[in-house]
């Protein structure tokens, strides 16, 4: 059995309703999208008009407004595991205590949390903010290394918090806050809105 199909058995075990949340993507490029509290795939954009398509119970559904700088991109996939983690539709539903949401591949588990609709670039906002985004990957990873007893079926873990492009991305203070991060639950954190999978060019 691969890794993928043991972290999702394992998964499936330990969270009772993850096979009715759980979304299986096999594009090699798709984008997920932070919309009315709740992350989903995007199924298509169309810029013409402005629209995007996600899909809700089973449905294809057409949403307007659609914003380009909401999205964390997802390249270079084989398999993806997605769980979307808040929201109604989420494996945890609605609140402010966990990260958005989830997914995994053969190599990797990963942890997301956005954080996109800041304005303020002032240096006290940004750092409430990441502050905020860290707390919420912390109770999130607390929550899956207790429910799946720190046994990740061999995948390597990530955490991301995805900020508004306008945030000083990689300045020191976002440096003290990945390394002190990291000394605590021993992942490596990212400030960024994008993953490049290994998993094809690992092969």
């Amino acid at each position: 059995m691969s890794k993928f199909e043991l972290i999702k058995e394992h998964l499936s075990n330990r969270f009772n309703k993850l096979n009715d949340i759980l979304e299986i993507e096999l594009r090699e490029d798709f984008t997920i999208i932070d919309y009315k509290g709740q992350s989903f795939i995007v199924v298509s954009i169309n810029l013409e008009d402005n629209t995007f398509t996600i899909k809700l119970n089973g449905k294809e559904i057409i949403e307007h407004d659609f914003d380009p700088a909401k999205l964390f991109n997802i390249k270079n996939s084989k398999i993806i595991g997605f769980i979307p983690i808040d929201g109604k539709k989420g494996l945890l539903g609605f609140g402010d205590s966990h990260c958005d949401f989830v997914f995994f591949d053969e190599h990797e588990f990963c942890f997301v949390e956005f954080k996109l609709n800041a304005t303020s670039v002032n240096d006290n906002a940004v750092f409430k903010n990441r502050i905020k985004a860290i707390n919420q990957l912390k109770n999130t990873i607390a929550l899956f290394n207790h429910k799946l007893d720190k046994n990740y079926s061999g995948l390597f873990r990530e955490a991301y918090v995805c900020t508004p492009e306008t945030y000083p991305r990689g300045n020191k203070g976002w440096t003290d806050l990945a390394i002190a991060f990291f000394d605590e639950v021993a992942i490596p954190l990212f400030e960024q809105n994008e993953k490049i999978c290994i998993s094809t060019l690992a092969e």
